[in-house]
């Protein structure tokens, strides 16, 4: 009966329609008009069974980070005329020869484009990054028509760039595809479909770009940036980097901020910092050994380091933060503490942390040996988690910390 329910009321539909502390242990989105689809629609699928992936007849090409910037064509809007950066970008859905798709924005309402192509057409990671949210589970229902759930199966993606990526509708989720794991440009994601709403739409992948915030935020992760420029972009090997919605890029000492921000030593009444003196962006905050660092704001643990290899004999500049964390924060900033003497239990890459959420300890782990007790904090565009040498993307972290600590709600700006 309920088949029958949503063959009626698919015929209904109209294809995509809206697019989508510590514990007790220590330890160390078709426009318009319709696009020219490149495979006959097909019929209503009896079931949603599982299919066989396209064959990998083509890789994504990797385009080299020192390759001359190529100048857009016409076609592109002026958003895309942006200075690009280092970061290696392909196009999204692969063999790229087998993908249709245009400007999606009046379609949806937001910025969004529908990427047509067959059935088991293979959905890549864009760029470098971490898996930030996957739905494994079609759970769209026409009778309800949840928007939370229209995407059917997905994932997103936070690049090393700072933006999300995603991608819906897919028949498959590529299997060890997770939160948290990290994928690098052109790695298999999952597979093209039309689960969700897009049940009596062709085959196609609805992908959007924002910036990132919590995974659950489906409204803001179906699109906030268009993708049309880019795609173009990308599918003519011209290697562009969109710019994060303005929410999070230019939140300034001066502008209120959409997140929530705690100082990233408790408690704060013991601290002491100052201008840093290192030679690059970062501070010291001195605190009794034992004071807790804690995440600055919600976010998602991207890398940990739980053992002091540090040796001064070979004095190796990789091993100086001794125990330490990367978070990637929900604002699409990455925060970085040192010298740990402890990491707080369940800690580890992919787990996510709200604001105040405990991370591990002051000490003087690595090189921080013969100093009194701090945490060594840095600020940054997120870089690929072993890149521990990156400093062109550093931001001083002074001015948010005297914010911070005096409870002013300010978000650093990462503009390239």
């Amino acid at each position: 009966m309920k088949r029958m329910l949503v063959l009626i009321l698919g015929f209904l539909l109209v294809g995509c329609s809206a697019k989508p502390g510590i514990s007790s242990q220590l330890s160390s989105t078709t426009s318009a008009s319709v696009p020219t689809v490149m495979v006959a629609p097909s019929p209503l699928p009896s079931t949603l069974t599982p299919f066989l992936p396209l064959p990998d007849t083509e890789t994504p090409t990797l385009i080299p980070s020192e390759r001359p910037v190529e100048t857009p064509s016409e076609t592109l809007t002026e958003t895309s005329t942006e200075t690009p950066v280092s970061w290696i970008y392909v196009f999204p859905v692969q063999p790229s020869s087998l993908a249709d798709f245009a400007e999606g924005v009046t379609s949806h309402g937001y910025p969004a484009t529908d990427i047509f192509a067959p059935e088991g057409t293979k959905f890549v990671a864009v760029t470098n990054g971490v898996v930030d949210f996957v739905s494994y589970e079609d759970q769209w229902e026409p009778v309800w028509d949840k928007p939370s759930v229209r995407g059917g199966l997905s994932v997103a993606i936070i690049g090393d760039d700072g933006t999300r990526y995603y991608g819906s509708h897919l028949s498959a989720i590529k299997a060890g595809i997770r939160p948290g794991v990290r994928v690098t440009t052109g790695q298999v994601l999952g597979y093209v479909g039309h689960t969700g709403d897009a049940l009596t739409s062709d085959f196609h992948l609805h992908f959007g770009i924002s910036s990132p915030t919590y995974p659950e935020d489906w409204r803001f992760r179906r699109g906030k940036v268009d993708p049309f420029p880019f795609l173009v972009a990308w599918r003519k090997g011209i290697n562009l980097t969109p710019p994060l919605p303005e929410a999070s890029k230019n939140a300034s000492t001066e502008t209120a901020s959409l997140f929530t921000y705690v100082f990233p030593v408790q408690p704060v009444k013991n601290v002491n910092f100052s201008e840093g003196r290192h030679g690059y962006p970062a501070t010291d905050i001195f605190a009794p050994a034992g004071s807790q660092f804690v995440a600055v704001t919600d976010g998602m643990v991207d890398r940990i380091s739980n053992e002091d290899l540090w040796d001064p004999a070979t004095n190796d500049p990789s091993q100086a933060g001794g125990l330490w964390v990367s978070f990637l924060g929900d604002d699409g900033v990455r925060y970085f503490g040192a010298h740990l003497s402890a990491i707080a239990d369940g800690i580890r890459s992919g787990v996510r942390a709200s604001a105040g959420d405990v991370l591990g300890l002051v000490g003087n782990t690595g090189n921080a040996r013969s100093t009194l007790p701090h945490l060594h904090f840095e600020i940054s565009r997120p870089t690929p988690a072993y890149d521990w040498m990156s400093r062109d993307s550093l931001i001083d972290p002074f001015t948010f910390l005297q914010a911070w600590k005096t409870g002013q709600n300010v978000s650093p700006s990462i503009t390239p």
